[in-house]
C-alpha cells in the first residue's frame, strides 16, 4: 500500500508543476542515481540553470507532526499515532548526495534545494514552536508553483550553461540505475508459492486451457472436476 500510496502522490504533482515554464526546466521521477557505493532515490527532481529542487511527496493523509527532537515524522489519524523516519533529514542526506554526484561528474556548482511536499490538502501539518522554520521546507501541493517561482527569483545569476544544463540531463538518463527489487524476497515467497498458467477470472483459482484456438475454464469444461464439483455442492451445501 505504501507504494501505491507514493506513486500516487508523485502524480498528484504533476498538475501544479505543469504550470511552469516548461523550457525553463527538466522534471525526473524516480531518478535513481549511484553515491560511491550507494544509491539513491529522489521521488522527482527539477534541474534549471540556477538550481536542482529535490521534492520528496507525501500521500497521508490526518494531521502529521514533525518532531525535531527526535527527528521523526509523526502521523494521527482516527485517534492512531504512527511514526514515520524524519523526511526533512531524508532530503538533507539526498542533497549531500546529489551534491557530490555533480562534483563526481565534474559539473559546475549548482545550488541543491529540497521540499517536502504533502500531496493531500486536507493533511494538517504541525510543529514544535521552535521549529518556526520548516514552513520553508514543508509544503502543500498547491503552494508549489509560487513557492518554485519565489526560488527562482530569489537566486539571481544562473550557475549552469545551457550546454551545462543538456550535458547534465543527459549525463542523469544515462547514469539512471532502475531499481531491482525481488517480489519473491519482498513478500517471502518462493517460485513453488506462484500459481503458474493462465487463470479463470470467474473461478479465481483455477487454470484455463486452450483448444481450438479459445480459453476454457479447467473446471467448467473437465467432466471428472465437474462431477466433483457437483458431488461436492450435493454433499456440502
Amino acid at each position: 500500500m505504501s507504494r501505491e500510496a507514493g506513486y500516487k502522490g508523485e502524480c498528484s504533482i504533476d498538475f501544479p508543476l505543469s504550470f511552469l515554464e516548461p523550457k525553463s526546466y527538466f522534471i525526473f521521477h524516480d531518478l535513481r542515481l549511484q553515491d560511491q557505493s550507494r544509491f539513491f532515490q529522489l521521488d522527482t527532481l527539477l534541474i534549471s540553470k540556477k538550481f536542482a529542487l529535490i521534492i520528496e511527496v507525501k500521500n497521508m493523509a490526518g494531521a502529521l507532526y514533525f518532531d525535531p527532537h527526535f527527528n521523526q515524522l509523526i502521523r494521527t489519524i482516527e485517534g492512531k499515532e504512527t511514526a514515520f523516519p524524519d523526511p526533512v533529514m531524508q532530503v538533507s542526506r539526498q542533497e549531500s548526495q546529489l551534491t557530490n554526484w555533480f562534483l563526481k561528474n565534474s559539473f559546475p556548482s549548482l545550488p541543491i534545494l529540497s521540499l517536502i511536499v504533502i500531496s493531500n490538502p486536507q493533511t494538517i501539518i504541525r510543529t514544535a514552536p521552535e521549529n518556526h522554520k520548516l514552513h520553508y521546507k514543508v509544503i502543500h501541493r498547491d503552494a508549489l508553483p509560487a513557492k518554485i517561482n519565489q526560488m527562482e527569483h530569489s537566486i539571481t545569476e544562473p550557475s549552469f550553461s545551457e550546454k551545462h544544463l543538456k550535458k547534465a540531463v543527459r549525463v542523469m538518463n544515462k547514469h539512471h540505475i532502475d531499481a531491482d527489487f525481488s517480489i519473491l524476497e519482498r513478500y517471502n515467497l518462493t517460485e513453488k508459492d506462484l500459481i503458474q498458467g493462465v487463470i479463470c477470472e470467474n473461478c479465481k483459482g483455477n487454470q484455463l486451457f486452450r483448444r481450438h484456438g479459445t480459453w476454457l475454464c479447467n473446471l467448467v469444461h473437465n467432466p471428472v472436476k465437474q462431477h466433483i464439483s457437483m458431488l461436492y455442492e450435493i454433499i456440502f451445501i
